[in-house]
């Protein structure tokens, strides 16, 4: 069976991606993918840091084969989510088989194909039979148990050790059954995206380390956005006392779109203009605008601009940037780098509403191409202001 491949987002509890994109502040516009043949372990199992945008550990990996349209025609991969494998006893595999099969019933899911990634597990003969296979073969119980009462097939689980070229793959249901990894950084996904200039993180904690605090930042940070704070504050006044609101707001989106053409271009932005630019973002008009960089030309350059504000920032601040960014990954179909931003945001001010919003509509399998509806809305305000946005061609198309 080949797998079609087209985004959707998985589950908030099944850390997932589709597998039209990986996860970089850096991606761009989304493409057509390698088709990825589902009945071939060793294609399967090279492709996951390619799919998920990092090289996991310690993880049950899941692949989604979904319904085709009218119920002909091959299978298609609609998602690859992951969860760590350290769920609180038997009554945590059974939340989480619960969970999985959640997910899989709004991705109207056929059939499931799963990849346990266990450094402690013994291989087939290694010398260390039987290590952890008891676990596994319970998770693997309880998988197929919560998608057997939703007449969802579990196809195959594979087991490894690590993701690794030359490293060994085993069948959980029969470990006679195996062979040796391929080099994940040669599959024809990762391939493909090496094109693009595209990195593999080495682990979840790479892509969270991109919206992490940095401490030293944030206090040179700090007094230069205290100090644009009382400006923007005087000339706030002002154009309330002059009726020139819209200009004022005007001004505050186009230093915005300064500081993201000078990342465009030299791909640098200074304390200061970091700081006006979290200022600005604080004028509700001005950030429902900069929704729309998304859909835009320079939204590489936004993306790594509200990746640089997450990491000098703090409070709702952050929480601005960081659903920004996480909005940017979200429109590129990166599930699993949105989830993560949007949780920063969430962090730094839950009651933060886009947020919550997009946070929840990626809990709930919404679509990439819905959500990039909000970038209209933001090149609608910038209208009002007298600010056009060009969105790209593509921005709706599923």
């Amino acid at each position: 069976m080949t797998t079609a491949i087209e985004p959707t987002p998985a589950d908030d509890e099944f850390t997932g991606t589709p597998a039209e994109s990986p996860a970089d502040p850096a991606r761009g516009a989304s493409r057509e993918r390698p088709a990825l043949r589902a009945d071939d372990p060793c294609e399967c199992i090279a492709a996951v840091p390619a799919l998920l945008g990092f090289v996991p550990r310690r993880s049950l990996v899941v692949y989604l084969l979904r319904r085709p349209p009218g119920g002909a025609g091959s299978a298609a991969l609609s998602a690859v989510a992951r969860h760590d494998l350290e769920p609180p006893g038997r009554g945590g595999w059974a939340r989480l088989a619960t969970q999985l099969t959640a997910l899989c019933v709004r991705e109207n899911t056929l059939a499931v194909l799963a990849l346990i990634v266990d450094d402690r597990a013994g291989a087939p003969h290694s010398g260390k039979p039987g290590v952890r296979s008891g676990r596994h073969r319970y998770l693997v119980r309880a998988l197929e148990r919560a998608l057997a009462a939703e007449r969802i097939a579990l196809d195959e689980v594979w087991a490894v050790r690590e993701l690794a070229a030359g490293q060994p793959w085993w069948a959980v249901a029969d470990p006679e059954v195996g062979g040796v990894q391929s080099d994940p950084a040669a599959s024809p996904i990762a391939l493909a995206e090496a094109v693009d200039g595209y990195r593999i993180k080495a682990s979840r904690e790479d892509l969270e380390s991109l919206v992490a605090v940095d401490a030293q930042l944030c206090a040179e940070v700090r007094p230069e956005v205290d100090r644009a704070g009382i400006l923007a504050g005087q000339r706030f006044r002002t154009a309330i006392f002059r009726d020139e609101l819209d200009r004022y707001r005007r001004s505050l989106l186009n230093r915005v779109l300064d500081r993201v053409a000078a990342l465009a271009s030299d791909g640098t932005v200074d304390a200061r203009a970091l700081a006006e630019t979290a200022v600005a973002l604080r004028d509700p008009t001005v950030r429902d605008a900069a929704f729309a960089l998304a859909g835009g030309l320079r939204a590489e350059a936004a993306a790594r601009l509200w990746a640089q504000l997450c990491r000098v920032l703090t409070g709702s601040d952050r929480a601005e940037a960081a659903t920004l960014f996480g909005y940017s990954a979200y429109t590129r179909g990166d599930g699993v780098l949105a989830g993560i931003a949007l949780r920063a945001a969430l962090e730094s001010d839950p009651d933060h509403t886009v947020a919550r919003l997009l946070d929840t509509a990626l809990g709930t399998g919404m679509p990439p191409h819905e959500v990039r509806k909000l970038a209209y809305s933001g090149r609608a305000k910038a209208a009002e202001l007298g600010v056009e946005f060009d969105l790209r061609a593509d921005w709706l198309q599923p």
